[in-house]
């Protein structure tokens, strides 16, 4: 069924999990592309919100497309691109973390066989991701439509990456970014705000009581190199993880404490997209361990703090690009997103994450920008640099 607007669609051009893009024409027969967010994801609140904040980040964006007209309000909310802003739409479903599919053309059909007919294309179930119906979205008013822009995306292929470290101090230019998909220079991949941030969302038990620890009988022999009190604590830290966390936390272990495992009893609940995350306490500073079940979902959870990155240079200066880099202990290569974003009580929350290449697993470290670090990113990245 065609959704309501001020246009005259003529065909579809491409669809997602959560929507389509269509072909129309304005009032004055003037083509566009008509991006919708539709079913159930239309009829959530931090859907529509994502929806109308990457629209506005891709209008913003150097190389992005800006719009001549949406309805953010719309029961089906909607953005009309002009015909000059080719690959628009598609540009901003996969910036939600969508896989988005082009409608085949009949050119781009293959032959059928002889004496039998062309099936129709196949169309793309609902599946909801377990992601989307996070408590936790960006915040930020969409803004008014922009005047039209003739920049065609391009399709250029971008420059390989560069190995860069982020607690570089030197100056001159600045941590190049993570590498878009290829032949591809989208500006960033996000995912509309809607993957959970187990801060924000666990505010209450971590910081009201969530400092608990399960009964252990700690071995101080377990690592007899180590002092006493430092040999014990990496034993009863070592008993909370398991597989692939293991290694992760081990340059963690000794210096952490407090540390909970999400789905025990008394513990936030796992969430669906993860098959395991270990919440710790690194004195003024919060450290999350999560282990995800393949690359989608961890993608997914590190273009949610790429996003992060790019909106929230103006809530804690001095934030740098994400970057692809090397563990300053490990050596292990991983990408390195610096993130900050408003908290439950109002107050500023910097953090950095890291997720090795070689696991399915990352750490996020996260504290008040002020009143943890006073501001200075240097010290959340020489605390990254000495767990990574």
């Amino acid at each position: 069924m065609q959704p309501e607007g001020p246009y005259r669609f003529t065909e579809t051009l491409g669809e997602c999990q959560v929507g389509r893009a269509w072909a129309a024409l304005d009032g004055q027969d003037r083509p566009v592309t008509v991006a919708v967010l539709e079913g159930a994801a239309a009829a959530d609140h931090r859907w529509r919100e994502a929806f109308g904040n990457a629209a506005n980040l891709l209008a913003q964006a150097p190389d992005g497309h800006r719009y001549v007209n949406a309805d953010f309000t719309a029961p089906e909310p909607w953005i009309a691109y002009p015909s000059v802003e080719e690959g628009a739409a598609e540009r901003l479903f996969r910036s939600l973390g969508m896989d988005y599919q082009r409608t085949p053309t009949a050119e781009m059909l293959p032959p059928p066989p002889v004496a039998a007919p062309v099936s129709p294309p196949p169309q793309l179930p609902w599946v909801p991701q377990p992601w989307a119906m996070s408590s936790q979205p960006i915040s930020g008013a969409p803004m008014s439509p922009v005047a039209v822009s003739a920049v065609p995306a391009t399709t250029e292929a971008a420059p390989a990456p560069v190995a860069t470290d982020p607690l570089d101090l030197s100056g001159g230019r600045r941590i190049a970014p993570v590498p878009p998909e290829p032949k591809r220079r989208d500006w960033i991949s996000i995912v509309g705000a809607l993957v959970l941030t187990l801060v924000a969302g666990t505010a209450g038990f971590f910081l009201g009581g969530g400092r608990e620890k399960e009964a252990a009988t700690p071995s101080p022999s377990a690592s007899p190199s180590l002092p006493p009190y430092e040999a014990t604590q990496f034993s009863i830290n070592k008993a909370k993880f398991d597989g692939e966390l293991a290694p992760l936390a081990e340059p963690w272990l000794t210096r952490i404490g407090g540390c909970v495992v999400y789905a025990q009893p008394g513990a936030p609940k796992l969430p669906a997209d993860e098959k395991g995350h270990v919440f710790c306490h690194y004195d003024g500073a919060w450290l999350h361990f999560a282990l995800y079940p393949g690359q989608k979902q961890k993608d997914t959870a590190r273009a949610y703090r790429q996003q992060l990155n790019l909106a929230g240079g103006a809530l804690a200066p001095g934030l740098r690009e994400a970057t692809t880099t090397k563990g300053g202990v490990t050596g292990r290569t991983g990408n390195y997103v610096e993130y900050a974003f408003d908290g439950e009580d109002g107050r500023a929350i910097c953090g950095v994450w890291w997720d090795p290449d070689d696991v399915q697993g990352a750490f996020y470290v996260e504290t008040l920008c002020e009143d943890g670090m006073a501001g200075n990113w240097d010290a959340l990245r020489d605390l990254w640099r000495r767990g990574s």
